[in-house]
């Protein structure tokens, strides 16, 4: 009787869960593809994994409160994106990666093809945003803003406009909201920056000069002793 009990209150929190968490459709169209740059704040000049070679990464960010902070995560500008806005932006624990050019397609979708969004219900009104990078950065929104603290070398980074109002659906019951579309409320397509990396400053010549000088008197004065 008890392992029944238990097993009747493991279903049952699992689909609490699930209906917890509001279903959306995170893959985008050739209509709102993904682009790239190639000079720092420059204009778009590709479109992303037109390389098939290079990797790119997607993190879904989703919030039911647009206030204040929250709403200036825009576009990833002056290095304010949705997990650095000190709002209520919440990771919606879903990744993607590129497909084809310009195109990203969610890495565990549901059965219909959706994800589920930690931190909007099922049914729920929410908001959501998408932030991008390329794979030599890392695959993890970790590894993201560790690069960002400290970006050695050249990556490309961007995030989508915020949407607009959406209701997410219920997975098994209500279809998932799309996210993508021409106009607001929905996602449109974005581009993805180049972040240029610092690098070491190379001494002056000048500067190596004197360094040798005082290694020669150094290695000199030990002679004479």
């Amino acid at each position: 009787m008890k392992k029944l009990i238990i097993a009747i209150g493991i279903i049952a929190t699992a689909a609490i869960s699930a209906q917890a968490q509001g279903s959306v459709v995170l893959g985008n169209s050739n209509g709102t593809r993904v682009s790239t740059n190639g000079v720092v704040g420059g204009a778009a000049t590709g479109l992303v994994g037109a390389n098939t070679a290079q990797t790119f990464y997607y993190a879904l960010f989703a919030t039911t409160t647009l206030t204040g902070s929250t709403a200036t995560a825009a576009v990833g500008t002056n290095g304010v994106y949705a997990f650095s806005s000190g709002g209520s932006w919440q990771n919606a624990g879903q990744l993607a990666t590129n497909g084809a050019a310009g195109r990203l397609f969610a890495t565990t979708p549901n059965t219909d093809g959706s994800v589920s969004a930690s931190g909007v219900g099922g049914g729920s009104a929410g908001f959501f945003t998408v932030i991008g990078w390329s794979g030599n950065i890392g695959s993890t929104v970790s590894s993201l803003q560790a690069y960002l603290l400290n970006p050695t070398f050249n990556a490309w980074v961007g995030q989508s406009v915020v949407s607009g109002s959406l209701v997410a659906g219920t997975l098994g019951s209500t279809p998932a909201v799309g996210l993508w579309g021409a106009t607001t409320p929905n996602i449109q397509g974005f581009t993805l920056g180049l972040v240029a990396g610092s690098v070491a400053p190379v001494p002056e010549p000048g500067t190596m000069a004197l360094a040798a000088l005082g290694g020669a008197s150094l290695l000199l004065f030990r002679r004479k002793k």
